[in-house]
């Protein structure tokens, strides 16, 4: 199977288990509704009725965000307005909003992915199987805890690769600019060669029924490795799209419309939210493709392992 044919099943499998990809939205909106919460309800208080908040709730440039902090009088402006920095209740409230809102945003990526991915992987490989959600819940229990530890992987795995990464940029700034861009080019190549990895170790536990994280690193690894051109030209097709749905949203729809019209924006928001993870799941259900049909047509013809067909 070439890089097209595991695109096209890709989008057949997004398209024909559309209710994971509705359950799947509902969770991003649900956390998404979560990250909003904390910032309105401070936004309610006295601090946020204060002028120059209501104007910022309009939008900011970086640069004069940037330029504001760095001023002397800034704590003083944001605060009760004396010649001294106030850290008022309102400010510090503020504060504590933002910095819990920063440090829960892995959280709600990284634990309802994790769950939900078990099952969506399950029901890709299963394909043309229809949907059950009895077997779509069974599968995000069963890897839960097998994706929970793979997430720990990755993340410790660009932690790794991002210090020596750091220090080499630091120590190439004085040799001249093309060696910093070789060295962000290939530090940008490592980082999604490994989310390339990880994402295939997670189907491989699905397709292989492995709980066992590092058995399913391993599978993952020789499965990219093997096959590199199909892989690597699925991920083309779909940052390719991804990068054209993000050029039109951003530079065609979003400037022409005003945030007046905030049902129409809302709509057009949406929607490109819904199309983002369909491409997505796309791609998630084109490497699934890809790996049960090398499991198929290798030797010992390794189907989807017998705990997951019990499921069904």
């Amino acid at each position: 199977m070439n890089a097209w044919q595991a695109f096209r099943a890709g989008l057949d499998r997004a398209a024909r288990y559309w209710p994971v990809w509705l359950i799947l939205y509902a969770a991003n909106l649900f956390g998404a509704l979560l990250l909003v919460l904390l910032p309105a309800l401070s936004m309610v208080s006295d601090f946020g009725h204060r002028p120059a908040m209501r104007q910022a709730a309009g939008g900011l440039d970086a640069w004069l965000v940037l330029e504001t902090l760095m001023s002397p009088g800034a704590m003083a402006a944001l605060g009760q307005g004396g010649p001294e920095p106030a850290w008022t209740p309102a400010l510090q409230q503020a504060i504590l909003v933002g910095l819990v809102t920063v440090a829960a945003l892995p959280w709600l990526a990284w634990l309802p992915a994790s769950f939900l991915n078990g099952g969506l992987l399950l029901t890709y490989a299963g394909s043309p199987q229809p949907f059950r959600l009895r077997r779509f819940l069974w599968g995000s229990w069963h890897w839960f805890g097998t994706f929970l530890l793979l997430g720990v992987v990755q993340a410790l795995g660009w932690i790794i690769g991002l210090i020596p990464a750091a220090v080499l940029l630091v120590a190439a700034l004085p040799a001249g600019q093309w060696l910093l861009w070789f060295l962000v080019a290939v530090l940008g190549l490592w980082m999604v060669l490994w989310l390339v990895v990880l994402e295939y170790s997670r189907i491989a536990a699905v397709v292989g029924d492995t709980q066992n994280a590092f058995r399913a690193l391993g599978r993952g690894v020789r499965f990219v490795f093997r096959h590199p051109l199909p892989v690597a030209g699925l991920y083309a097709l779909s940052l390719l799209l991804a990068a054209s749905l993000h050029a039109v949203f951003r530079l065609g729809l979003m400037p022409t419309l005003r945030l007046e019209w905030w049902l129409l924006v809302l709509l057009v928001q949406q929607v490109f939210i819904v199309a983002r993870l369909g491409l997505r799941l796309a791609r998630l259900g084109g490497g699934t493709a890809l790996v049960v049909g090398a499991a198929q047509s290798a030797p010992d013809g390794e189907p989807v392992g017998p705990s997951a067909m019990k499921a069904a």
